[in-house]
């Protein structure tokens, strides 16, 4: 691949920021969109659609992993990729378990047994969203095996194997019922990421496919009618259960499965030096990008503590998981973006915090 210029490659760093958005979103609007008579309500609906619009987020961000983790042009030797790798996230996956034990031990009250810790941790959920971090952690891992691979095979080559992967893993799902086996995978710290093998090797192989003129207005077109058409289908009695059969609407689903690869290669087209964003892409834009997308694995797994204590303080939509009015919750995602933002990136500044965040 050739060398791409900052503005070129800016688009990697604000659909992060887009992601990380959605991702506070989906936490912070979720208690709205889930409460029984959620489609019955104005409040509720729009809950709905800002909730399953942002399902794209934890797909794309493996995607972005990818367009830059495996590009041959970054990567010198598999030690010296694991070195930088695992130095990164280790340090951060056991400083953000501890933390959030600490949370749930001494802020709700809520002391857990050593062996539950264990065992939560070792599933994955100790808390909401951690995951991630093994998601993250096992695709470095096993990119030094897919790096070579993409050396030999190309841009092309990657995305043939990450369209198959995909597949295979939407597959699994949509022929869950038809088997009468279960849809889910095995989900521990060391097998997280293997459904999003695919996406990973998507996101090097679509990385530098730029839509322009009719094509990106043709995939902008799509993927909002993506995002309709989810956040019509999700938990609604309407929606043909065949529909929910073959493509559910989750990480796993065909459905998401396009939705995402339209939202990434929708705004990879749109932020570009020559796109209808271009101005996302001028100097000082770029250095926004960068510095607010670096943030992102700190807001990841730090908004949801701002969400607790914004809850616990009962100032901004009640001390509840739903919001007490639409304009509170709109308002509670803004107030948790925007704080969450404010101590992550003042915490980058302090020595020794920044491989934390």
């Amino acid at each position: 691949m050739a060398q791409s210029t900052a503005a070129e490659t800016a688009w990697i760093s604000w659909l992060r920021v887009i992601a990380i958005a959605a991702v506070v979103t989906i936490h912070t609007v979720g208690g709205n969109a889930v409460v029984p008579d959620a489609r019955e309500t104005l409040t509720g609906q729009v809950a709905i659609v800002l909730d399953i619009a942002g399902i794209f987020a934890v797909p794309v961000f493996v995607m972005l992993s990818g367009a830059t983790m495996l590009d041959p042009a970054r990567y010198s030797t598999p030690g010296e990729f694991l070195r930088k790798r695992l130095t990164r996230l280790v340090p951060a996956i056991i400083f953000w378990h501890v933390w959030y034990f600490a949370l749930i031990t001494w802020v709700l009250n809520n002391p857990l047994p050593l062996d539950v810790v264990l065992r939560r941790t070792i599933n994955g959920n100790l808390f909401t969203a951690l995951y991630f971090f093994w998601i993250v952690l096992g695709l470095s891992v096993v990119a030094p095996v897919l790096i070579p691979f993409v050396r030999e095979r190309g841009r092309s080559g990657a995305l043939a194997a990450g369209s198959v992967a995909a597949l295979m893993t939407s597959i699994t799902v949509a022929t869950a019922v038809f088997r009468g086996g279960g849809g889910s995978f095995v989900q521990t710290a060391f097998t997280w990421w293997i459904p999003y093998l695919g996406f990973f090797l998507l996101g090097y192989g679509l990385r530098g496919v730029i839509l322009r003129g009719p094509r990106l207005v043709l995939a902008t077109i799509a993927m909002l009618g993506c995002a309709a058409l989810l956040s019509w289908q999700w938990r609604n009695p309407a929606a043909p259960a065949l529909l929910n059969e073959i493509a559910p609407v989750s990480y796993y689903g065909l459905g998401v499965l396009i939705y995402s690869c339209l939202v990434y290669l929708t705004f990879q087209g749109l932020i570009q030096p020559d796109g209808p964003l271009r101005f996302a892409t001028g100097e000082r834009a770029v250095r926004w990008g960068r510095l607010l997308g670096d943030a992102t694995l700190g807001v990841f797994a730090l908004h949801l503590t701002v969400l607790l204590f914004l809850r616990r303080a009962d100032v901004i939509g009640g001390a509840e998981p739903a919001s007490t009015s639409g304009t509170a919750m709109l308002v509670r995602v803004a107030v948790v973006l925007v704080v969450t933002y404010a101590i992550i990136l003042a915490g980058r500044q302090v020595p020794g915090l920044r491989r934390l965040l």
